[in-house]
């Protein structure tokens, strides 16, 4: 496993855990943020927290797609790219 993905794929899955706190928290400041403030004007709160969730969930399955290898078709570690020149 490559170092940098191992400091990407943690980062993104400490940000899933910030999320999910800032979801089902009584935290209200990240609220305040303009874009989930007009949701929650528009839609509210719950939709907010969904949006929060949303974020959540997506940084994780990307913070655990990172840790376990996986990448495009076209991608390739760059050792290997190093090896093809």
């Amino acid at each position: 496993m490559i170092q940098d993905d191992t400091l990407v794929g943690g980062l993104a899955l400490l940000i899933a855990a910030l999320t999910t706190s800032i979801a089902i928290g009584p935290w209200m400041a990240p609220y305040q943020i303009r874009s989930i403030a007009a949701i929650q004007k528009r839609y509210g709160s719950i939709a907010a927290r969904g949006v929060w969730l949303l974020i959540a969930f997506l940084s994780a399955v990307s913070g655990a797609a990172i840790l376990s290898g996986i990448r495009p078709s076209y991608a390739s570690p760059p050792a290997t790219l190093n090896q093809n020149q």
